[in-house]
């Protein structure tokens, strides 16, 4: 229902936001293609620990109405595989995110934000000690805070977090031989943080910074288990093109 919620939210501000251009001349579109190569862990239930180091890519789209702006940012599928091999293989870790909010900029300059929005994420894991296959899918509200510090010569540093105090997921389980496990319904929470310096040429600004992210869940079934545990971070880069005004 709380993600129902996110949803219907960002539907309003869409509207919104459509309905006030007309009568509004200060609307701009900003599309970033993101980059950075990372290193994480991930711990899952009954898995062996994976780590590894791996590039991401992902498109980072920003509309802009006065005071109000809608953000949504797209990471695919990262695969992780772990160094040493099972009876089954090498075991392995997928993630894949994506975060939709609706920021509202609390400053008449603009430097500092707050937004709310929807959160889905899907991971999937295999074990090569035994076959084992787990996934799941969460689909949750995020809340969100930043600022955007001006410097000299059009320079910039742009500071962001995001947080998910409520996970709620199950995971589903399978065997080697395609028999299905009990399921385990799994809560915990999820924090995203990121800084980056950036500059302006033109109509395009470009920003290299670090990123992390924390992901954490346990088992609702039994207090204190451990469901999964997905830790990372990484230096970044993006080029983010403006299409209309910006001050």
């Amino acid at each position: 229902m709380k993600a129902k919620a996110a949803g219907r939210l960002v539907i309003a501000a869409v509207l919104l936001c459509s309905c006030a251009v007309p009568a509004i001349a200060d609307t701009r579109t900003e599309v970033g293609i993101f980059t950075a190569v990372a290193g994480g862990t991930h711990v899952g239930a009954d898995n062996p620990p994976v780590s590894g180091l791996f590039p991401i890519a992902a498109l980072d789209v920003r509309q802009h109405v006065n005071g109000v702006w809608l953000q949504f940012e797209g990471i695919p599928p990262i695969t992780v595989s772990g160094a040493n091999n099972g009876a089954f293989g090498s075991s392995s870790a997928h993630l894949s995110v994506v975060n939709g909010t609706v920021n509202v900029d609390v400053d008449r300059h603009r430097r500092y934000h707050l937004g709310a929005g929807f959160q889905l994420v899907n991971l999937s894991n295999f074990n090569g000690e035994n076959g084992d296959r787990n996934y799941a899918r969460e689909t949750t509200p995020i809340y969100r805070v930043g600022a955007t510090l001006p410097l000299p010569h059009l320079q910039f540093v742009e500071l962001n977090l995001m947080v998910d105090p409520n996970v709620r997921a199950t995971l589903y389980a399978v065997t080697n031989t395609g028999v299905p496990e009990p399921t385990k319904p799994e809560q915990g929470a999820e924090v995203d943080y990121s800084a980056a310096y950036g500059w302006r040429r033109g109509m395009i600004e470009y920003l290299v910074g670090l990123r992390g992210l924390s992901y954490h869940t346990r088992n609702n079934d039994r207090p204190g288990e451990l469901v999964d545990r997905n830790v990372g971070g990484g230096v970044t880069f993006e080029a983010r093109f403006l299409f209309g005004p910006k001050e």
